[in-house]
């Protein structure tokens, strides 16, 4: 890895919640807030990438008792998209999706670039008309839609979420989830899933008040950077 193009960038997100007080050092910037290392986004990926992020707005995430109450994660994938944006092509595409689907909150797929991520920074926060739905299936579905409709691209989902689901059937939800054409990560914030509640295929990321400064930013950075030669993901979630 070139560490000199390793980036670093300040942690939004509240440490009594998703990034805890008591993981590992990090390093404080002039104005006290953490820093920490991301990585090197690379270089464009050689096949055309499609990612596709879903963020979880119910109230088990977003109230005073919520696991990310000021939803900062979205400072942090804001920062994370940009990061990649500088060295992005038009061949490489994301899209926000929300839980409340459909919604105002929806962007793209656009590509990531300066000139797209103004088009996505209109999805990253939570969506105006949305009523907090803890039901993952009309998000999902969608973003099925999405990857159908780009089926020569390489699809990547993630999903933002402490995996409290409402949907009628949960369990046929997640195997839906499963079946994404594509590969899958759950970046589950604030709660421990029981072993085999996410079918083995799905990449787990757990996010808790111990994680390390910067475990979501990492998290979604480590999905954007799967397809680009050259890429690493500084550390450990």
């Amino acid at each position: 890895m070139n560490h000199s193009r390793a980036v670093m960038l300040r942690t939004t997100l509240m440490r009594s919640r998703l990034l805890g007080s008591r993981g590992a050092p990090s390093a404080r910037s002039g104005s006290g807030e953490l820093e920490y290392a991301l990585g090197d986004p690379g270089r464009p990926a050689p096949v055309p990438t499609l990612l596709i992020a879903i963020f979880d707005d119910s109230g088990s995430v977003t109230s005073p008792a919520g696991t990310d109450p000021l939803s900062n994660r979205y400072a942090e994938v804001t920062k994370v998209i940009s990061v990649v944006a500088r060295k992005g092509s038009p061949r490489e595409l994301g899209a926000i999706i929300h839980f409340d689907t459909p919604s105002s909150g929806e962007a793209g797929p656009v590509p990531i670039t300066r000139t797209g991520l103004v088009k996505l920074r209109a999805g990253l926060r939570p969506p105006p008309d949305g009523a907090g739905s803890s039901e993952l299936g009309p998000s999902l579905r969608r973003a099925v839609e999405i990857a159908e409709a780009h089926s020569d691209y390489e699809a990547t989902l993630v999903v933002l979420s402490d995996f409290q689901l409402f949907d009628p059937e949960p369990a046929e939800v997640l195997s839906e989830l499963s079946a994404f054409p594509g590969e899958v990560h759950a970046v589950v914030l604030g709660r421990h899933l029981p072993a085999g509640v996410l079918n083995e295929r799905i990449t787990v990321t757990p996010i808790d008040q111990d994680s390390r400064p910067g475990a979501v930013a990492r998290a979604l950075f480590s999905s954007l950077v799967t397809h680009r030669p050259g890429s690493q993901v500084s550390g450990k979630t």
